[in-house]
């Protein structure tokens, strides 16, 4: 009876390692998802945002990329058909006309990496997407990033 306790044992003990060399296995096998995946990978990140860098400076050189930023975002780039269209970025016409500029340049602006140029309208152009009762905090938070004093923002 010994015998077959030990036995028992031995063969739950050997099945149990071989559950655990399995699932390691599994571990280590690429995946469509794992970093092992070339889709995946640092170097063809960082390809795709070389080729989205370069098409936005080629739509810019265009004059169909007008971006309020200094370094041109790539969110207007980025929505689906916007390629297409006679002007694919209008963030810079849209802040000149006080009007919001996409996502991106917002929080990119109260970063401190807008245009400097532009500095005077940035304010009144948020607001007009996150609300009046914030143009006094704006204006304060564009006179902290850029200097622009607030009595001189539109």
């Amino acid at each position: 009876m010994k015998y077959m306790k030990n036995k028992l044992h031995s063969i739950v003990g050997l099945i149990s390692i071989a559950v655990i060399i399995a699932a390691t296995t599994l571990v280590f096998v690429e995946s469509p998802f794992g970093h092992g995946n070339e889709k995946f990978s640092t170097q063809y990140n960082k390809a795709v945002a070389k080729e989205i860098r370069a098409s936005v400076l080629n739509l810019v050189a265009q004059d169909r990329y007008k971006c309020c930023m200094e370094e041109p975002c790539t969110r207007c780039f980025s929505k689906p058909g916007h390629q297409d269209e006679e002007l694919v970025c209008e963030c810079l016409v849209d802040l000149m006309n006080g009007k919001h500029p996409c996502g991106e340049c917002i929080g990119e602006i109260l970063e401190g990496e807008g245009n400097p140029l532009l500095s005077e309208y940035f304010a009144t152009a948020i607001a007009e997407k996150l609300g009046e009762e914030h143009l006094d905090t704006l204006k304060e938070i564009i006179f902290e990033q850029y200097g622009m004093p607030i009595d001189q923002q539109i």
